[in-house]
C-alpha cells in the first residue's frame, strides 16, 4: 500500500500532525495528485544543505512541474480540477523556480513524518500488524473450531436423548415381558413367540446400551478437550489480547479512535467466549440432569459432568469478572475540587442479557496499602467505608446502547473534595509522589439471575494536587511509573534505577506523544548529559538513571530539576510553540557550544532557536554576526517565555529582529515564518480607537543588516529603504530602526520629543 494512502487513514492526534505538515510551502492538494510521482522518486539521494547537489534537485523540480502539466491536460475537461492544478503549479513555480534545494527539503521533511505517523499508528493499534493479524487469525480460528465442537456436542447430546428414551421404552418393555413369562400368564402355544420378542428386545437394549456407553465417553472426552480449547482461547483474549490493550493505554494513554476500534474487536471475541461457555454450561447441565434420571448403570456411572460445569462456570465467571475495564483512564493528575472523568464498559454487555439487569457503578479513591490489601485478598468484600477520599458524583447506572452494543458508564462530572495522606511516608517522600487509584465497582446479574457476578477495576495510578505549582513534580511521578512499572506488579513498586536507553526511549515517546514530533538523536544525546552531568566524550550509552537523579535532585547550580526544566520546556512547545516545532523549525535541547560550533559554519545572518540552559521553559534565539573588527561572534538573546510569546508571538518576534535572516542552515526567515507573521489591522476599533502593537528592539553593532552577503539569494527581501513595503510581510513599511514599525498614519505634533527627550536620553540599553 502506498504511502499517501496508508496517511490519509491516520486517526484522531496523528491525522491532524500529518495535516499540519502542508501549508503554503507545499500544498496538500500536491501531494495527493501527486502521491505516486512523489513516493517515486529518490529525494533521499540530495542533501539540501549540499550546494552541488542543486542539479540534481533542479531536475526533480522541473520534472514535478511537468507531471503537474501532464495532469492538466489528463484533466482537460474537467474545468475547476483543471484551474486547481494551473493554480498549484504557478504556485510551485513560484516557491522553488529559485530554491529547488528547499524543495526537496520539504518533501524529505513530508515523506520521513508521513513514514513515522504511519508506523506509529500501527505500533499503536497492535505491536506488529504482522503479529497482530495472525493473533487476530488464531483467535478467529480457536472460536470456529470451538463452536463446531460446541454444535458436535449438542448433536450429540440430541443422539444420546434419542437413544436414551429409545432404550427406556425397551427396558419397560423387556421387563413387562419378562415378568409376563414369569407368571405364566401366557398361553403355551405363545410362549416361544413371547420369549424370542424378549431375547429380540434384550438384544436392541445391549445394542442401545453400547451405543449410549461409547456416546456418552466420546462426549465426556470432547467435552475436555473442547474445554482445553476454551482455556486456550480464553488466554489468548484476556492475558494476551486485553492486557496489550491495557498496557498501550498506560504506555501511549490510548483514547482516539484506533483504541475504540481494538476495544472493540476485544469486544467481540469476548461475547463470543460468554457465548460459548453459556451453551457449554447448558449441555453440561442437560447431561448432568439425563444422568441423575437415567437408571442405566453406565450413566449413572459418569460423574464428570457436574465437575465439568462446574468448570466451565468457573471460567465464564472470570471472564464476566474481566470484561469489567476502564476505557477512558481519569487523569493520572488530579486536583482537589477540579471535574474529572472516566468511562467504564463492559466488554460482555449486549450477551446474556447483562444489560437488562441495570448495573450501577460505584468510584471511590485508594491508597496504596488498599490498593495492595485487595491484590493480597482478591474476594475482599468493600463496603463504602473503604476509601481515602470523598469524590462527588462517584455512582451511576451504566447505559446501553443497542445500536453499537455497547454497555458503559460515563462519569463526566466527578470531583475530588477531599483526601486522606500517608500519615506513615517515608521522610524522602513528597506529596507529590504519593500514588492512589480509583476503584470502581459493580453487581450485576446474567440470564435473569442465574448467576450473580462481583466485579471491580482499578484506573492507572494517580497522583492528587491541591495547586497547579505541583503539576510538574505529580507528572515526574506519572512519568516514571508509566514508562517503567512492571505488569501485574504489586501496587505501586516501580525500580529506582533505570538504563539509560529505556529512560531516552521514554522522554522521545513522551514528547512525541504531546508535541506531535518526537526528539532526535543529538537532543536526547544533550539531555543524557545534562541529566547525568557527564563530559561530551564520554560514552552514555552503558550509564544508568535513577529516579533521585531525575525528579528529586537539582541540576548544578540551578534551582530546579532536571524532570522540571524538561517539563516546563515541553509545556512552552505544547502552548505557545507547536506549529513551529512540528515544522522542525526549533533545534530544541542543544547547548551552547553546539550552537556555537555549527553556527560558525555558515553565513552572517543566520541563526536557530534552541531551548534555554539557564532558564526552565524559555526559548532562545542564537545567531552569527559580524563584530565590530569584522569578524564573526555568536550572539545569544535572553531566552522568552510563554508570558513573553503570550504579549508578542514567536514569528513576529523574529520578524522584527531583522538582522535575523536565515534559519539554519540557509533557510530565509521570511520564507519559513511568513506564514506565521499576524495580520496588520489597520481597521478603526468600535470604539474609535486605534490598535497599538507591541514590537522588539535590541540596540547594538551586532544587530547591523548583514544581508550583503551575496550568498543570500534574495537580497531584495530584506533590504528595504525606510518607508518602503515589504512584499514578504503583513506589515505596512520597515522604518531604519532594526525592524520596529512605523504605521503609516497622519499624527498631530503632540511635542512628545520636547517633553520626554531630555528622558530618553537618559535611558541605558539593557543588558545582552
Amino acid at each position: 500500500m502506498a504511502l499517501w494512502e496508508k496517511s490519509q487513514r491516520l486517526q484522531g492526534p496523528l491525522l491532524e500532525q500529518m495535516k499540519q505538515l502542508y501549508g503554503p510551502q507545499f500544498p496538500i492538494e500536491v501531494r495527493h495528485y501527486l502521491a505516486n510521482w512523489i513516493e517515486a522518486q529518490s529525494w533521499s539521494d540530495i542533501d539540501p544543505d549540499n550546494v552541488t547537489h542543486e542539479p540534481n534537485a533542479r531536475r526533480l523540480f522541473e520534472a514535478m512541474l511537468i507531471a503537474l502539466q501532464e495532469l492538466i491536460s489528463t484533466y482537460s475537461a474537467d474545468f475547476m480540477t483543471t484551474f486547481q492544478l494551473e493554480s498549484l503549479l504557478t504556485h510551485m513555480k513560484g516557491e522553488y523556480i529559485q530554491r529547488p534545494l528547499e524543495l526537496v527539503r520539504v518533501v524529505q521533511i513530508c515523506l520521513i513524518t508521513e513514514a513515522e505517523l504511519v508506523k506509529k499508528q500501527e505500533d499503536l493499534s497492535t505491536p506488529s500488524l504482522i503479529q497482530s493479524n495472525s493473533k487476530s487469525s488464531q483467535i478467529q480460528q480457536l472460536v470456529q473450531n470451538v463452536i463446531a465442537r460446541t454444535e458436535g456436542m449438542e448433536t450429540m447430546y440430541r443422539n444420546l436423548s434419542a437413544k436414551h428414551e429409545s432404550f427406556q421404552i425397551h427396558y419397560q418393555e423387556s421387563c413387562r415381558l419378562d415378568m409376563v413369562l414369569q407368571q405364566g400368564g401366557v398361553p403355551s402355544d405363545q410362549v416361544g413367540k413371547y420369549r424370542d420378542r424378549k431375547q429380540l428386545v434384550d438384544q436392541i437394549i445391549a445394542k442401545d446400551a453400547d451405543e449410549i456407553k461409547r456416546t456418552v465417553e466420546d462426549l465426556v472426552q470432547r467435552f475436555m478437550e473442547c474445554l482445553e480449547e476454551v482455556g486456550r482461547l480464553q488466554h489468548l483474549v484476556v492475558a494476551g489480547e486485553l492486557s496489550s490493550w491495557k498496557q498501550n493505554q498506560r504506555l501511549f494513554s490510548w483514547e482516539d479512535d484506533a483504541a475504540r476500534v481494538e476495544l472493540n474487536n476485544i469486544q467481540r471475541w469476548f461475547e463470543s467466549l460468554a457465548e460459548l461457555l453459556w451453551r457449554l454450561r447448558q449441555l453440561g447441565k442437560q447431561l448432568e440432569i439425563t444422568r441423575s434420571r437415567s437408571n442405566l448403570p453406565i450413566l449413572q456411572q459418569v460423574n464428570q459432568f457436574g465437575a465439568l460445569t462446574q468448570h466451565i462456570t468457573k471460567l465464564l465467571e472470570q471472564l464476566l469478572i474481566e470484561s469489567f475495564v476502564l476505557e477512558k483512564q481519569p487523569p493520572q493528575v488530579i486536583k482537589t475540587s477540579n471535574k474529572f472523568s472516566a468511562t467504564i464498559r463492559l466488554l460482555v454487555g449486549s450477551k446474556l442479557q447483562v444489560h437488562l439487569s441495570v448495573p450501577e457503578v460505584v468510584a471511590s479513591i485508594i491508597n496504596e496499602k488498599q490498593a495492595k490489601s485487595l491484590m493480597t485478598d482478591p474476594s475482599k468484600q468493600i463496603t463504602n467505608s473503604f476509601t481515602s477520599g470523598d469524590i462527588l458524583n462517584n455512582q451511576k447506572a451504566m447505559e446501553y446502547n443497542p445500536q453499537t452494543g455497547v454497555l458503559q458508564c460515563n462519569f463526566n462530572y466527578m470531583q475530588l473534595k477531599h483526601i486522606k495522606r500517608n500519615t506513615d511516608k517515608k521522610a524522602t517522600e513528597i506529596v507529590m509522589e504519593e500514588k492512589f487509584t480509583l476503584l470502581f465497582r459493580t453487581k450485576f446479574s446474567i440470564a435473569g439471575g442465574e448467576l450473580d457476578i462481583t466485579t471491580r477495576c482499578q484506573s492507572l495510578p494517580v497522583v492528587v494536587i491541591v495547586h497547579v505549582t505541583q503539576q510538574p513534580a505529580a507528572e515526574a511521578t506519572i512519568f516514571w511509573d508509566n514508562s517503567f512499572s512492571e505488569l501485574n506488579r504489586e501496587p505501586f513498586i516501580v525500580p529506582e534505577v533505570v538504563p539509560w536507553s529505556r529512560v531516552a526511549e521514554a522522554l522521545n515517546h513522551f514528547f512525541h506523544a504531546h508535541t506531535g514530533r518526537g526528539l532526535t538523536q543529538q537532543n536526547l544525546d544533550y539531555l543524557g548529559r545534562k541529566l547525568m552531568g557527564v563530559a561530551p566524550e564520554e560514552d552514555i550509552s552503558q550509564m544508568s538513571v535513577t529516579r533521585q537523579q531525575m525528579c528529586r535532585d537539582h541540576l548544578k547550580s540551578r534551582p530546579f530539576t532536571f524532570w522540571e526544566w524538561f517539563y516546563k520546556h515541553l509545556d512552552l512547545i505544547k502552548s505557545t510553540l507547536k506549529r513551529e516545532w512540528v515544522e522542525g523549525l526549533i533545534e530544541g535541547f542543544m547547548d551552547k557550544l553546539k550552537a556555537q560550533n555549527v553556527l560558525m559554519q555558515v553565513q552572517q545572518g543566520t541563526f536557530l532557536v534552541r531551548f534555554s540552559d539557564s532558564e526552565a521553559g524559555g526559548v532562545s534565539v542564537t545567531w552569527v554576526s559580524d563584530n565590530d573588527a569584522g569578524q564573526k561572534q555568536i550572539y545569544y538573546l535572553a531566552p522568552w517565555g510563554k508570558h513573553d510569546l503570550s504579549i508578542r508571538c514567536f514569528a513576529d518576534r523574529l520578524y522584527d529582529l531583522n538582522h535575523l535572516v536565515f534559519l539554519y542552515p540557509n533557510r530565509l526567515k521570511d520564507e519559513v515564518f511568513g506564514p506565521y507573521y499576524s495580520p496588520q489591522r489597520t481597521d478603526v476599533r468600535g470604539d474609535g480607537y486605534l490598535d497599538s502593537v507591541v514590537k522588539i528592539f535590541m540596540p547594538g553593532s551586532h544587530t547591523r543588516n548583514t544581508m550583503s552577503n551575496p550568498a543570500s539569494p534574495a537580497p531584495s527581501l530584506y533590504s528595504f529603504p525606510s518607508g518602503t513595503p515589504n512584499p514578504r510581510s503583513p506589515f505596512p513599511t520597515m522604518s531604519p530602526y532594526n525592524g520596529s514599525i512605523i504605521p503609516e498614519m497622519d499624527l498631530p505634533d503632540l511635542g512628545l520629543i520636547d517633553d520626554f527627550g531630555p528622558m530618553f536620553d537618559t535611558l541605558q540599553p539593557p543588558p545582552t
